[in-house]
């Protein structure tokens, strides 16, 4: 009987794979070297490709970083939808993004830092806009829907970011402070910028808390455990599955 074979991969998947693949050596690389000390040269050995696999796909060092911030972002905040979806309160929706990045940086001084790093991009940083301004509207229809696009509502998400990006510099630089108490007062700057009234700050965070400790976080189409994260003595993150 003749042998089953697989069917030969399209060009298109083809070219997703060999992205991916540049961007799972790449995220391994900017969290245990550095992202400074991370060059094209050392992500195309680790991936095994050619040079011209990674340009034919990234312009750049910051643009692989790009993708894989705002890949990892959009992923989780997918996977959230539906418990934010639930919570009616439009603040949760504005505060959720910046959560997120709060949460990685208080658990690896490693994942602070390339989250500091990313935020000192001005290209990441526009991208952070985009997907933040997305994020919200989904969730928003009855709320200020059009405060965020123009360029007065995206000067204050721009503000928020900025301050998100400062906080993460500090943990990467040795703070020990509780994420939720940082949120505590992340939650009361976005409400102060969104002009959007926050009536208990305690309860809302600790409904954003417990959607952040339900599952692992998803970074270059991998789950990476909340227990490899809290331990940052030298080993890296890890595949869960």
């Amino acid at each position: 009987m003749p042998l089953n074979r697989a069917a030969p991969k399209s060009m298109d998947e083809r070219r997703e794979e060999s992205r991916r693949k540049i961007m799972e050596a790449a995220m391994d690389l900017f969290y245990h070297k550095g992202y400074k000390d991370t060059t094209t040269r050392d992500i195309i050995k680790k991936a095994g490709i050619l040079n011209g696999s990674l340009y034919n796909r990234f312009r750049s060092k910051e643009d692989i970083l790009l993708s894989i911030i705002s890949d990892a972002m959009v992923d989780f905040l997918s996977e959230a939808e539906r418990l934010i979806a639930e919570d009616r309160d439009p603040m949760m929706a504005f505060a959720f993004p910046v959560s997120v990045e709060l949460y990685l940086a208080s658990l690896s001084n490693r994942m602070a830092a390339l989250i500091y790093d990313a935020h000192c991009s001005w290209v990441a940083v526009n991208e952070y806009v985009n997907i933040y301004g997305e994020w919200i509207k989904k969730f928003l229809s009855a709320y200020h829907r059009d405060a965020i696009d123009d360029e007065r509502g995206r000067m204050k998400i721009i503000a928020i970011i900025g301050a998100v990006g400062n906080v993460c510099g500090y943990y990467a630089n040795g703070m020990k402070e509780d994420y939720k108490a940082v949120l505590s007062q992340m939650i009361k700057m976005v409400s102060t910028a969104m002009e959007l009234p926050v009536f208990d700050v305690g309860a809302l965070v600790s409904r954003i808390s417990y959607v952040l400790e339900s599952g692992d976080m998803v970074i270059c189409g991998r789950r990476i455990s909340y227990d490899a994260l809290r331990e940052d003595c030298g080993d890296g993150p890890s595949d869960k599955d």
